[in-house]
């Protein structure tokens, strides 16, 4: 019986802990009967939740703070990224290496797909300068450079991410989304999302700019979406057998206030089409109470 206030000491401090330091759990968006919180509404009785004409494969819509679903269609497919994969290489660089930290571009960094980024063979580059034409410009090679440069341990990193945040049918094969393997869901991607914008804002803020100005070269924003009114950051993608990708946050105004929406696509045929579509729906049959 003499351990018996060690015991019960142990067992205070575990009930202590559980409670002020929980087990990490995925954002998973919910519906609004789910979440408790009825605060989007159909405007009038001809609104139609189905009705818009949208080209992608599966599609969601969500409150970027309320996690609360508008918008779905095949939310739980599993199909290929693309470049919306470098969305976590920027965050598995940010959460785990100093950004100052500098590599010297490599000709097998510049022998990856494509040329965006405009990346040259003995340039060095700070992993924060990096960051800059791998969101902006989607650039393969600024990916290749930062897996190198961090031992080849970013695409594991990538994946203990989304395991630890509940994203189960999320994995990824490499960091820059050419490998059709990198695959994921509207509903698993929104709910990382959310996770990547509450601790590392910094990336999104990145993908809101119109272009940047490296040390040797500036670098443009690619992103079909990034020219609509209240863009507040997003990534795309395409691949042959992606399509074309999107995740992106969007401000909208309703009556009452304005609110940051998140839009996911999946093998859509034209994105810029398919979040006027879904914009449009929104402002003329939904409202926010």
């Amino acid at each position: 019986m003499r351990h018996l206030p060690s015991l019960l000491f142990v067992y205070l401090l575990f009930i202590l802990t559980a409670f002020f330091y929980p087990q990490t759990q995925p954002y998973f968006p919910t519906s609004a009967a789910e979440a408790g919180q009825a605060t989007y509404q159909i405007k009038s009785a001809e609104g139609d939740l189905a009705s818009p004409n949208i080209s992608a494969s599966s599609y969601l819509v969500f409150d970027l703070e309320t996690a609360q679903v508008l918008l779905e269609h095949n939310p739980d497919h599993v199909l290929p990224i693309a470049s919306v994969t470098k969305l976590f290489t920027a965050t598995a660089l940010v959460q785990k290496y100093s950004l100052d930290a500098t590599t010297t571009i490599t000709w097998s960094d510049l022998a990856t797909e494509g040329e965006a980024g405009k990346l040259r063979f003995g340039q060095t580059y700070s992993y924060r300068e990096l960051l800059f034409p791998l969101l902006l410009e989607s650039s393969n090679d600024a990916s290749s450079a930062l897996v190198r440069a961090t031992n080849y341990s970013l695409v594991s990193l990538m994946n203990e991410f989304v395991k630890n945040n509940g994203a189960n049918k999320t994995t990824f094969f490499d960091a820059s989304g050419l490998d059709e393997r990198n695959v994921s869901t509207a509903i698993e991607l929104a709910s990382l999302v959310r996770v990547v914008n509450i601790q590392e804002r910094y990336i999104f803020n990145i993908t809101e700019l119109p272009q940047y100005i490296g040390p040797y070269t500036g670098w443009l924003n690619n992103n079909p979406v990034h020219t609509f009114s209240g863009y507040r950051g997003g990534k795309h993608g395409y691949t042959v057998a992606a399509n074309r990708t999107l995740v992106a946050l969007l401000d909208q105004q309703f009556t009452t206030e304005k609110r940051t929406l998140g839009y996911i696509l999946l093998g859509s045929e034209n994105l810029q089409s398919d979040v006027t579509n879904l914009r449009s729906f929104i402002t003329n049959s939904v409202d926010y109470k």
